[in-house]
Protein backbone atom coordinates (compact mmCIF):
# COMPACT_ATOMS: atom_id res chain seq x y z
CA UNK A 1 0.00 0.00 0.00
CA UNK A 2 1.50 3.62 -0.95
CA UNK A 3 2.20 6.30 1.77
CA UNK A 4 0.47 9.48 1.67
CA UNK A 5 2.83 11.79 0.25
CA UNK A 6 3.19 15.67 0.45
CA UNK A 7 4.17 17.62 -2.93
CA UNK A 8 7.83 16.36 -2.19
CA UNK A 9 6.69 12.89 -2.05
CA UNK A 10 7.01 12.81 1.88
CA UNK A 11 4.27 11.41 4.03
CA UNK A 12 1.31 13.27 5.32
CA UNK A 13 -2.07 13.20 6.99
CA UNK A 14 -4.92 11.60 5.85
CA UNK A 15 -6.94 13.91 3.49
CA UNK A 16 -10.41 12.90 1.36
CA UNK A 17 -9.71 16.00 -1.15
CA UNK A 18 -9.98 15.12 -4.60
CA UNK A 19 -6.76 15.47 -7.00
CA UNK A 20 -7.68 17.33 -10.21
CA UNK A 21 -5.02 14.69 -12.40
CA UNK A 22 -6.21 13.25 -15.50
CA UNK A 23 -4.34 9.86 -16.01
CA UNK A 24 -4.08 8.18 -19.46
CA UNK A 25 -2.79 4.58 -19.50
CA UNK A 26 -1.67 2.95 -22.42
CA UNK A 27 -1.73 -0.81 -23.32
CA UNK A 28 -4.87 -0.76 -20.30
CA UNK A 29 -5.70 -4.01 -21.48
CA UNK A 30 -2.37 -6.03 -20.53
CA UNK A 31 -1.59 -7.31 -17.38
CA UNK A 32 0.61 -4.35 -16.13
CA UNK A 33 -2.05 -1.73 -17.63
CA UNK A 34 -4.81 -3.80 -15.94
CA UNK A 35 -3.05 -4.23 -12.14
CA UNK A 36 -1.99 -0.64 -12.47
CA UNK A 37 -5.94 0.40 -13.02
CA UNK A 38 -6.91 -1.86 -10.48
CA UNK A 39 -4.70 -0.53 -8.21
CA UNK A 40 -6.17 3.47 -9.00
CA UNK A 41 -9.88 2.09 -8.43
CA UNK A 42 -9.85 -0.08 -5.72
CA UNK A 43 -6.91 1.03 -3.12
CA UNK A 44 -7.64 3.75 -0.75
CA UNK A 45 -4.59 4.94 -1.21
CA UNK A 46 -4.94 5.92 -4.75
CA UNK A 47 -8.72 6.95 -5.44
CA UNK A 48 -8.50 10.37 -4.49
CA UNK A 49 -5.08 11.11 -6.61
CA UNK A 50 -7.00 11.35 -9.71
CA UNK A 51 -10.15 12.92 -11.07
CA UNK A 52 -10.07 10.95 -14.41
CA UNK A 53 -8.68 8.11 -15.28
CA UNK A 54 -9.03 6.88 -19.28
CA UNK A 55 -7.63 3.61 -20.31
CA UNK A 56 -6.15 3.52 -24.26
CA UNK A 57 -6.44 -0.42 -25.83
CA UNK A 58 -5.79 -2.00 -28.83
CA UNK A 59 -8.38 -3.21 -30.23
CA UNK A 60 -12.57 -2.75 -29.18
CA UNK A 61 -12.34 -6.67 -28.26
CA UNK A 62 -10.20 -5.25 -25.52
CA UNK A 63 -12.48 -3.09 -24.06
CA UNK A 64 -14.07 -5.92 -22.37
CA UNK A 65 -11.56 -6.93 -20.47
CA UNK A 66 -11.62 -3.14 -18.42
CA UNK A 67 -15.73 -3.70 -18.17
CA UNK A 68 -15.17 -4.35 -14.61
CA UNK A 69 -13.71 -0.80 -14.20
CA UNK A 70 -17.18 1.42 -14.58
CA UNK A 71 -15.28 4.38 -13.42
CA UNK A 72 -12.53 4.35 -16.44
CA UNK A 73 -13.25 5.58 -19.79
CA UNK A 74 -11.95 3.55 -22.53
CA UNK A 75 -10.65 4.59 -25.96
CA UNK A 76 -9.38 2.14 -29.03
CA UNK A 77 -6.34 3.24 -30.55
CA UNK A 78 -6.45 3.95 -34.12
CA UNK A 79 -2.72 4.38 -36.03
CA UNK A 80 -4.84 6.04 -39.03
CA UNK A 81 -6.70 9.08 -36.93
CA UNK A 82 -3.88 10.49 -35.33
CA UNK A 83 -6.09 13.64 -34.34
CA UNK A 84 -8.12 11.20 -32.46
CA UNK A 85 -5.00 10.61 -30.67
CA UNK A 86 -4.10 14.20 -30.16
CA UNK A 87 -7.82 14.94 -28.86
CA UNK A 88 -7.12 11.98 -26.51
CA UNK A 89 -3.82 13.25 -25.67
CA UNK A 90 -5.08 17.22 -24.93
CA UNK A 91 -7.71 15.87 -22.30
CA UNK A 92 -5.33 14.86 -20.03
CA UNK A 93 -2.06 16.47 -17.70
CA UNK A 94 -0.63 12.77 -16.98
CA UNK A 95 0.32 9.67 -19.22
CA UNK A 96 1.64 6.41 -18.60
CA UNK A 97 2.97 4.96 -21.50
CA UNK A 98 3.37 1.31 -21.24
CA UNK A 99 4.69 0.06 -24.98
CA UNK A 100 1.89 -2.47 -26.14
CA UNK A 101 3.80 -6.48 -26.44
CA UNK A 102 3.88 -6.37 -30.11
CA UNK A 103 6.06 -6.38 -32.67
CA UNK A 104 5.37 -2.84 -33.75
CA UNK A 105 5.67 -1.14 -30.29
CA UNK A 106 8.16 1.44 -30.88
CA UNK A 107 6.31 2.80 -33.64
CA UNK A 108 3.27 2.72 -31.67
CA UNK A 109 4.81 4.18 -28.47
CA UNK A 110 6.11 6.82 -30.96
CA UNK A 111 2.88 7.90 -32.53
CA UNK A 112 1.97 8.48 -28.69
CA UNK A 113 4.35 10.33 -27.99
CA UNK A 114 4.36 12.27 -30.91
CA UNK A 115 0.22 13.41 -30.42
CA UNK A 116 1.19 14.46 -26.35
CA UNK A 117 3.61 16.58 -28.18
CA UNK A 118 1.23 18.03 -30.39
CA UNK A 119 -1.55 18.47 -27.81
CA UNK A 120 1.07 20.39 -25.34
CA UNK A 121 -1.06 19.31 -22.21
CA UNK A 122 0.20 16.32 -21.20
CA UNK A 123 2.93 18.14 -18.10
CA UNK A 124 3.81 14.47 -16.41
CA UNK A 125 4.95 11.93 -19.34
CA UNK A 126 5.97 8.34 -17.77
CA UNK A 127 7.07 5.58 -19.49
CA UNK A 128 7.26 2.23 -18.32
CA UNK A 129 10.98 0.65 -19.81
CA UNK A 130 12.66 -2.19 -19.07
CA UNK A 131 16.07 -3.26 -16.89
CA UNK A 132 19.04 -4.21 -18.65
CA UNK A 133 17.69 -2.44 -22.28
CA UNK A 134 21.49 -0.13 -21.24
CA UNK A 135 23.69 -2.96 -21.18
CA UNK A 136 21.78 -4.82 -24.64
CA UNK A 137 23.60 -4.61 -28.03
CA UNK A 138 21.12 -3.26 -30.78
CA UNK A 139 22.65 -6.53 -32.65
CA UNK A 140 22.41 -9.15 -30.65
CA UNK A 141 19.56 -8.03 -28.31
CA UNK A 142 16.92 -5.82 -30.46
CA UNK A 143 14.03 -6.04 -28.58
CA UNK A 144 15.70 -5.10 -25.57
CA UNK A 145 17.72 -2.27 -27.00
CA UNK A 146 14.17 -0.70 -28.39
CA UNK A 147 13.76 0.61 -24.97
CA UNK A 148 16.32 2.46 -25.12
CA UNK A 149 15.22 4.50 -28.10
CA UNK A 150 12.06 5.12 -26.34
CA UNK A 151 13.29 6.35 -23.54
CA UNK A 152 14.94 8.81 -25.82
CA UNK A 153 11.51 10.13 -27.38
CA UNK A 154 10.24 10.61 -24.18
CA UNK A 155 12.83 12.58 -22.46
CA UNK A 156 12.94 14.89 -25.84
CA UNK A 157 10.28 17.04 -24.85
CA UNK A 158 11.74 18.36 -21.70
CA UNK A 159 14.00 20.90 -23.83
CA UNK A 160 11.60 21.18 -26.99
CA UNK A 161 9.66 24.08 -25.84
CA UNK A 162 7.22 23.71 -29.37
CA UNK A 163 5.97 21.04 -27.26
CA UNK A 164 4.37 23.22 -24.69
CA UNK A 165 3.51 21.49 -21.07
CA UNK A 166 4.22 17.53 -22.64
CA UNK A 167 7.04 16.44 -21.29
CA UNK A 168 7.84 19.26 -18.45
CA UNK A 169 7.46 17.04 -15.83
CA UNK A 170 9.35 13.03 -17.25
CA UNK A 171 10.17 9.98 -15.14
CA UNK A 172 11.14 6.93 -16.88
CA UNK A 173 10.37 3.11 -15.25
CA UNK A 174 13.17 0.28 -16.04
CA UNK A 175 11.69 -2.53 -14.70
CA UNK A 176 13.54 -5.78 -14.34
CA UNK A 177 12.66 -9.58 -15.18
CA UNK A 178 9.07 -9.89 -15.00
CA UNK A 179 8.53 -13.22 -11.57
CA UNK A 180 5.45 -14.10 -13.49
CA UNK A 181 7.27 -14.95 -16.38
CA UNK A 182 8.15 -18.12 -14.55
CA UNK A 183 4.64 -19.33 -14.63
CA UNK A 184 5.83 -20.21 -18.91
CA UNK A 185 7.33 -23.30 -17.10
CA UNK A 186 4.76 -24.58 -14.73
CA UNK A 187 4.30 -27.53 -16.32
CA UNK A 188 7.90 -28.82 -15.95
CA UNK A 189 7.67 -27.45 -12.08
CA UNK A 190 4.52 -29.46 -11.84
CA UNK A 191 5.00 -32.93 -14.11
CA UNK A 192 8.66 -33.12 -13.28
CA UNK A 193 9.60 -31.27 -10.41
CA UNK A 194 12.24 -28.95 -12.62
CA UNK A 195 12.49 -25.30 -13.45
CA UNK A 196 14.03 -25.08 -16.69
CA UNK A 197 15.61 -21.67 -18.19
CA UNK A 198 18.31 -20.73 -20.56
CA UNK A 199 20.48 -18.90 -17.85
CA UNK A 200 23.01 -21.13 -16.63
CA UNK A 201 24.27 -22.62 -13.40
CA UNK A 202 25.61 -20.08 -12.10
CA UNK A 203 24.43 -16.62 -13.91
CA UNK A 204 22.22 -13.84 -11.76
CA UNK A 205 19.06 -12.33 -12.17
CA UNK A 206 17.12 -10.58 -9.40
CA UNK A 207 13.25 -10.92 -10.85
CA UNK A 208 10.47 -8.83 -9.80
CA UNK A 209 6.84 -8.88 -8.71
CA UNK A 210 4.58 -7.51 -11.41
CA UNK A 211 2.61 -6.22 -8.23
CA UNK A 212 5.54 -4.47 -7.58
CA UNK A 213 5.77 -2.81 -10.84
CA UNK A 214 2.39 -1.63 -10.86
CA UNK A 215 2.49 -0.48 -7.07
CA UNK A 216 5.66 1.60 -8.19
CA UNK A 217 3.66 3.28 -11.12
CA UNK A 218 0.67 4.13 -9.27
CA UNK A 219 2.76 5.74 -6.57
CA UNK A 220 5.07 7.79 -9.87
CA UNK A 221 1.80 9.02 -11.81
CA UNK A 222 -0.47 10.19 -8.61
CA UNK A 223 2.94 11.83 -6.55
CA UNK A 224 2.28 15.72 -6.64
CA UNK A 225 4.86 18.46 -6.64
CA UNK A 226 4.94 22.25 -7.52
CA UNK A 227 6.51 20.93 -11.02
CA UNK A 228 3.91 18.16 -11.94
CA UNK A 229 5.64 14.68 -10.66
CA UNK A 230 6.92 14.82 -7.00
CA UNK A 231 10.36 16.09 -6.76
CA UNK A 232 10.92 12.78 -5.41
CA UNK A 233 10.53 11.01 -8.75
CA UNK A 234 10.48 13.97 -11.86
CA UNK A 235 13.44 13.93 -14.24
CA UNK A 236 14.17 10.45 -12.22
CA UNK A 237 15.43 6.99 -13.98
CA UNK A 238 13.82 4.92 -11.66
CA UNK A 239 15.43 1.26 -12.26
CA UNK A 240 13.48 -1.65 -10.35
CA UNK A 241 14.05 -5.50 -9.58
CA UNK A 242 13.70 -8.56 -7.17
CA UNK A 243 15.18 -7.60 -3.94
CA UNK A 244 17.34 -11.10 -3.96
CA UNK A 245 19.74 -11.21 -6.76
CA UNK A 246 19.83 -15.24 -7.58
CA UNK A 247 21.06 -17.62 -9.89
CA UNK A 248 19.37 -20.71 -11.27
CA UNK A 249 19.66 -23.71 -8.19
CA UNK A 250 19.20 -20.44 -5.81
CA UNK A 251 15.15 -19.62 -7.49
CA UNK A 252 14.93 -23.36 -7.18
CA UNK A 253 15.69 -23.82 -3.47
CA UNK A 254 13.61 -20.86 -3.27
CA UNK A 255 10.70 -22.44 -5.09
CA UNK A 256 11.19 -25.14 -2.81
CA UNK A 257 11.04 -24.10 0.75
CA UNK A 258 7.54 -22.09 -0.51
CA UNK A 259 6.46 -24.87 -1.62
CA UNK A 260 7.39 -27.80 0.85
CA UNK A 261 8.65 -30.12 -1.55
CA UNK A 262 11.43 -30.37 -3.74
CA UNK A 263 11.78 -28.58 -6.95
CA UNK A 264 15.55 -28.59 -9.16
CA UNK A 265 16.75 -26.00 -11.46
CA UNK A 266 17.17 -27.67 -14.90
CA UNK A 267 19.76 -24.95 -17.04
CA UNK A 268 18.75 -25.65 -21.39
CA UNK A 269 19.73 -24.45 -24.18
CA UNK A 270 18.50 -21.11 -26.17
CA UNK A 271 16.75 -23.82 -28.89
CA UNK A 272 14.55 -25.90 -26.14
CA UNK A 273 13.64 -22.85 -24.32
CA UNK A 274 12.41 -21.36 -27.97
CA UNK A 275 10.69 -25.10 -28.50
CA UNK A 276 9.13 -24.32 -24.77
CA UNK A 277 8.03 -20.91 -25.34
CA UNK A 278 6.58 -22.12 -28.83
CA UNK A 279 4.58 -25.16 -27.50
CA UNK A 280 1.09 -24.76 -26.34
CA UNK A 281 2.13 -23.64 -23.07
CA UNK A 282 3.38 -20.35 -24.45
CA UNK A 283 0.81 -19.83 -26.67
CA UNK A 284 -1.05 -16.80 -24.61
CA UNK A 285 2.85 -15.14 -25.31
CA UNK A 286 3.04 -12.59 -28.30
CA UNK A 287 5.97 -13.51 -30.59
CA UNK A 288 7.65 -10.31 -29.63
CA UNK A 289 7.50 -10.83 -26.28
CA UNK A 290 9.34 -14.80 -26.99
CA UNK A 291 11.86 -12.99 -28.67
CA UNK A 292 12.29 -10.55 -25.64
CA UNK A 293 12.33 -13.38 -22.85
CA UNK A 294 14.95 -14.86 -25.29
CA UNK A 295 17.03 -11.32 -25.40
CA UNK A 296 16.90 -11.53 -21.60
CA UNK A 297 17.86 -14.76 -20.81
CA UNK A 298 21.26 -14.03 -23.27
CA UNK A 299 21.89 -11.11 -21.06
CA UNK A 300 21.99 -13.33 -17.86
CA UNK A 301 24.36 -14.90 -19.43
CA UNK A 302 26.43 -12.53 -20.76
CA UNK A 303 26.48 -11.26 -16.98
CA UNK A 304 24.64 -8.34 -17.46
CA UNK A 305 21.87 -8.48 -14.90
CA UNK A 306 24.52 -9.23 -11.53
CA UNK A 307 22.72 -6.23 -9.54
CA UNK A 308 19.89 -5.10 -7.34
CA UNK A 309 17.85 -1.90 -7.61
CA UNK A 310 15.20 -1.44 -4.79
CA UNK A 311 15.97 2.10 -3.78
CA UNK A 312 12.41 3.14 -5.11
CA UNK A 313 10.71 -0.07 -3.24
CA UNK A 314 12.68 1.47 -0.06
CA UNK A 315 11.64 5.12 -0.39
CA UNK A 316 8.25 4.75 -1.46
CA UNK A 317 6.85 1.76 0.04
CA UNK A 318 9.38 1.14 2.97
CA UNK A 319 10.53 -2.69 1.87
CA UNK A 320 12.39 -4.37 -0.94
CA UNK A 321 9.67 -6.09 -2.85
CA UNK A 322 8.03 -9.37 -2.74
CA UNK A 323 11.26 -12.07 -1.53
CA UNK A 324 11.70 -15.28 -4.21
CA UNK A 325 9.92 -17.55 -1.45
CA UNK A 326 6.83 -15.04 -1.06
CA UNK A 327 6.42 -15.55 -5.14
CA UNK A 328 5.85 -18.87 -5.18
CA UNK A 329 3.90 -19.60 -2.10
CA UNK A 330 1.73 -16.39 -4.10
CA UNK A 331 1.38 -19.32 -6.81
CA UNK A 332 2.14 -22.48 -5.16
CA UNK A 333 -0.97 -24.50 -7.01
CA UNK A 334 1.16 -23.46 -10.12
CA UNK A 335 4.65 -24.36 -9.12
CA UNK A 336 4.07 -27.33 -6.58
CA UNK A 337 4.85 -31.06 -8.64
CA UNK A 338 2.06 -33.27 -8.72
CA UNK A 339 2.88 -36.09 -7.08
CA UNK A 340 3.08 -39.60 -8.05
CA UNK A 341 0.14 -42.13 -6.47
CA UNK A 342 0.01 -45.91 -6.05
CA UNK A 343 -2.94 -48.03 -4.97
CA UNK A 344 -2.80 -50.32 -2.07
CA UNK A 345 -3.85 -53.80 -3.06
CA UNK A 346 -7.93 -53.98 -3.20
CA UNK A 347 -10.12 -56.38 -4.76
CA UNK A 348 -9.71 -55.55 -8.67
CA UNK A 349 -6.87 -52.96 -8.45
CA UNK A 350 -3.79 -54.35 -7.80
CA UNK A 351 -1.11 -53.52 -10.39
CA UNK A 352 -3.03 -50.48 -11.75
CA UNK A 353 -2.42 -47.10 -11.05
CA UNK A 354 -4.84 -44.90 -9.08
CA UNK A 355 -6.39 -42.27 -10.76
CA UNK A 356 -5.36 -38.99 -9.55
CA UNK A 357 -8.14 -37.69 -6.29
CA UNK A 358 -10.34 -34.14 -7.15
CA UNK A 359 -7.85 -31.78 -6.36
CA UNK A 360 -8.56 -28.28 -4.16
CA UNK A 361 -6.47 -25.78 -5.53
CA UNK A 362 -7.40 -22.95 -7.23
CA UNK A 363 -7.10 -22.46 -11.24
CA UNK A 364 -3.62 -21.60 -12.46
CA UNK A 365 -4.17 -17.94 -13.22
CA UNK A 366 -2.98 -18.61 -17.01
CA UNK A 367 -6.50 -19.61 -17.08
CA UNK A 368 -6.30 -23.75 -17.16
CA UNK A 369 -7.79 -25.54 -14.04
CA UNK A 370 -6.64 -28.20 -12.20
CA UNK A 371 -8.22 -31.51 -13.48
CA UNK A 372 -10.45 -33.85 -10.86
CA UNK A 373 -11.23 -37.14 -11.45
CA UNK A 374 -13.07 -39.43 -9.32
CA UNK A 375 -10.96 -42.13 -7.19
CA UNK A 376 -12.41 -44.37 -4.73
CA UNK A 377 -9.05 -46.25 -3.82
CA UNK A 378 -6.78 -45.38 -0.81
CA UNK A 379 -3.56 -43.28 -2.49
CA UNK A 380 -0.69 -43.32 -0.84
CA UNK A 381 2.29 -40.78 -1.78
CA UNK A 382 5.38 -41.70 -3.13
CA UNK A 383 7.44 -38.52 -4.05
CA UNK A 384 6.94 -36.31 -1.40
CA UNK A 385 10.15 -35.27 -0.36
CA UNK A 386 9.87 -32.19 2.10
CA UNK A 387 11.92 -29.41 2.59
CA UNK A 388 13.08 -27.27 5.33
CA UNK A 389 10.06 -24.94 5.77
CA UNK A 390 11.76 -21.84 6.26
CA UNK A 391 10.47 -19.13 4.59
CA UNK A 392 8.61 -16.30 6.28
CA UNK A 393 6.01 -14.28 4.79
CA UNK A 394 5.87 -10.81 5.26
CA UNK A 395 3.04 -9.39 7.15
CA UNK A 396 1.17 -5.95 7.10
CA UNK A 397 2.38 -5.49 3.01
CA UNK A 398 -0.31 -5.34 0.45
CA UNK A 399 1.57 -6.99 -2.90
CA UNK A 400 -0.59 -7.51 -5.48
CA UNK A 401 0.67 -10.20 -8.50
CA UNK A 402 -1.12 -11.32 -11.16
CA UNK A 403 -0.42 -14.07 -14.51
CA UNK A 404 1.05 -13.36 -17.33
Amino acid sequence: MAPKRTNNGNPKSNSSKQSSRKILITAGEGQTGRLIIELLTTDDEYINQYQELTALVFSEEAKSILEEFDTVKTLVYDSKDKEALVEAMSTVDTCLLIPPVRKDKAKITSNLLAAAKKAQTVQNLVLLSSAGADYAERDKQPRLREFIDLEMLAMQPKGDPSTGDTGHSPCVIRAGFYAENLLLYSKQAQGEGKLPLPIGDNHKFAPIALGDVAQIAAYVITSEGPHGLADNVRSQVIVATGPQLTAGPELAVAASQALGTKLEFESIDEETAKKILSSEQGEEVDEAEREYLLEYYSLVREGKTNYTATTAMLAFFGHRGQEPTEFFQTYSAEFKPKKRRTTKNSPGTEGRAAQPKSSGTRASTRGKASGANKGAAKDQDVDDVRMDEGAVVESGRKTVTKGL
